[in-house]
């Protein structure tokens, strides 16, 4: 209906445009050979007369150019018929200002002016001339401004097809957006923090391009466009998750407030919702080159050196019990055999506690915004052959503790602060890191995305890489990086990258002998070492 009126707008307004048709048709009809009511014109010239032709007919062109463009651009009838009646009255603001100069509105110069003009009249002698060959000139001249006018017409139905075609297509929409949720605004939608092309296989609701996630097309996140929410007949943009979602109505997770919009970079400006009705912050969505580097899909090579094993440092669990050092291993989880919403633990290493089994494990890994430390995970799982990359790889009970993790923010112990997803360095290892608590959910939120509590910093704890490279990860006090990745510890230091001191184990060593290190903890001090070894180093 919107395009038949769209169309019929374009039709009336060409045919309504009385410059145009006037315009046409006098400049075949050539200079009058004989003006009456004012000798002024008479002195005027061929260049003069086609001059005023072509700026009517200009006037008349852009007056039907602008009622075509305002119809092709409207939403809805109401909205062709607005357009229509506003540039129609702004068309005939001349013919409004000429008749108020005749009033004198303008002043006495202006009236006499106007008058003179109303008052002339002239005469065509040459529109039944003929010039002696087999062109009958005083035909052509006669219905030039009909051939001109349909001329006109034809041009912009053809216009209008390609236009109507390219809408239905989709092809005047963004085509690639990047969307961007802040931290808490939407609990679980930061997962889905990227690019989204349109569908590949050209998938439309309600007229209206969907929009799939760049690297995720059959299981990520989609944005489509609703035409009746459930409960009422309003219409909304929606976001849905997975492969199963195929009906915007039904399967959403998220809403706009009512919008009819075609286009999908206005949901920016509006209010979002929950599934349960709960509001949100907004979605920033903007339009991006598919180039872009926000739209870099991060699948890791998994060959490239990544470190293999994590030490945790002061870590005090929820019991208040004391874990002095803790080591955690790097894993992949096999993507051909877990399709998780949790992508990025798909691109992204695992770090599993050593001393883990399917029954009873711990776990560091990247959610998609941050990284969270669990607490002990218990499964059903239990005996048997199965090992931890097997569990992982293969039980889809492991693949609903993630899911429960990332959506519930159950079992987190510790969470870092945002990470940027795009930002490989820092996205792939939690190396480096600041941890908070995790902050409390929020009453009648649907989901609690595991988010850092800023106000709860846990800084007494450390994670860093246990492999040592000379330049960005060396041993400490004096160790020795060896190929393997490993320290060889001297002058007394051990652990992790040699980072244990050996203060106050009773043997002096003369490398932390020094106020620095409190003189070894004392062991160098007769009065102050306590045990069997005081005084030997």
């Amino acid at each position: 209906i919107v395009h038949v009126a769209q169309a019929l707008a374009t039709v009336i307004a060409i045919m309504d445009q009385d410059d145009l048709r006037s315009a046409i048709e006098n400049y075949f009809d050539g200079l009058p050979t004989r003006f009456k009511g004012d000798d002024t014109f008479q002195s005027m010239t061929v260049v003069q007369w086609n001059f005023a032709c072509f700026v009517r007919f200009l006037q008349g062109f852009l007056s039907v150019f602008a009622s075509f463009l305002l119809a092709v651009q409207s939403e809805t009838v109401f909205d062709v018929l607005l357009n229509f009646l506003g540039v129609k009255f702004v068309s005939e603001l001349d013919d409004l200002s000429f008749n108020l100069g005749q009033l004198g509105y303008f002043g006495e110069e202006c009236e006499r002016a106007t008058k003179r003009i109303s008052e002339v009249l002239f005469q065509q002698d040459n529109r039944n001339k003929v010039d002696g060959t087999d062109w009958n000139r005083s035909w052509f001249n006669k219905y030039a401004h009909v051939i001109g006018v349909f001329g006109i017409l034809s041009t912009l139905m053809g216009l209008f097809l390609y236009v109507v075609i390219s809408q239905v297509k989709g092809d005047f929409s963004a085509q690639v957006i990047n969307m961007q949720v802040a931290e808490g605004d939407i609990p679980f939608a930061a997962l889905f923090n990227g690019c989204y092309r349109k569908s590949s296989n050209g998938k439309q609701y309600e007229r209206r391009l969907s929009y799939e996630q760049v690297g995720f097309e059959v299981s990520g996140g989609q944005f489509a466009f609703c035409g009746s929410m459930p409960g009422s007949d309003e219409k909304a943009w929606v976001f849905m998750i997975g492969e199963d979602a195929t009906d915007p109505c039904r399967d959403f997770v998220a809403r706009t407030e009512a919008t009819d919009t075609y286009d999908i970079l206005e949901v920016s400006n509006r209010q979002w919702f929950s599934r349960e009705g709960v509001a949100f912050g907004n979605m920033e969505v903007s339009p991006v080159l598919e180039s872009s580097p926000d739209c870099r899909i991060l699948d890791l090579n998994r060959t490239q050196k990544i470190c293999d094993q994590v030490d945790l440092e002061g870590y005090i669990d929820r019991n208040q019990r004391e874990f002095p050092l803790k080591s955690f291993n790097k894993t992949f989880v096999n993507r051909a055999g877990a399709i998780v919403y949790t992508y990025p633990a798909l691109t992204h290493p695992i770090f599993v506690e050593s001393t883990s089994t399917p029954s009873s494990y711990e776990l560091i890994f990247f959610t998609g915004q941050s990284w969270v430390l669990t607490d002990v995970l218990k499964s059903k799982t239990t005996g048997g052959d199965v090992s931890m990359q097997e569990y992982m790889d293969t039980e889809p009970e492991f693949r609903s503790i993630l899911l429960s993790i990332v959506f519930n923010g159950t079992n987190v112990s510790l969470v870092t602060g945002s990470v940027a997803m795009n930002t490989a360095e820092l996205s792939f290892t939690p190396s480096g890191l600041r941890w908070f608590r995790m902050r409390e959910a929020a009453r009648n939120v649907p989901y609690n995305y595991p988010t850092a509590d800023q106000s709860r910093p846990v800084d007494d704890i450390l994670l860093s890489c246990a492999s040592c490279d000379d330049k960005e990860n060396p041993c400490s006090f004096g160790g020795k990086c060896l190929d393997d990745g490993t320290c060889a510890c001297v002058n007394g230091g051990s652990g992790a990258l040699c980072k244990v001191p050996p203060n106050g184990d009773g043997r002096c060593n003369p490398y932390f002998n020094n106020q620095v290190y409190g003189w070894d903890g004392g062991d160098c001090c007769g009065g102050t070492c306590k045990g069997p070894e005081c005084g030997l180093g």
